[in-house]
């Protein structure tokens, strides 16, 4: 297993990358550790995803597979502070990347060969 971890909005440069070009990886958890309202998350099936000045409302969503926005206090804010992926379902990514304007935002995962070794 895999831990990548980022403590703060990443919207402006590149996306976090996951695993290498062309490998195939599983994102098995996605933990939000301080949730605020309508913050962003997405998820791109490509390894290098490019930001944006203007932050996440401008972000590029090609090749993104996943967003999770957060609720605001208008909506309740039942904030989700966490996404476990089922074993037989991980949310299966090429190499991926992920932006956030979250903070603390720590995502667990692992390659399809050590999934399957």
């Amino acid at each position: 297993m895999n831990v990548t971890y980022v403590s703060a909005t990443n919207a402006v440069g590149d996306a976090q990358t996951l695993g290498a070009a062309g490998q195939d990886i599983y994102v098995r958890k996605i933990i939000f550790g301080n949730p605020t309202d309508a913050a962003v998350t997405n998820f791109y099936n490509k390894r290098v995803a490019p930001g944006h000045v203007s932050g996440m409302a401008s972000v590029s969503t090609t090749d993104c597979v996943l967003q999770i926005t957060q609720p605001t206090a208008a909506a309740g804010k039942d904030w989700v502070r966490e996404i476990d992926f089922p074993p037989e379902a991980p949310l299966q990514l090429d190499g991926g990347s992920f932006h956030t304007n979250e903070n603390d935002v720590t995502v667990i995962w692992e390659t399809k060969d050590e999934a399957e070794g």
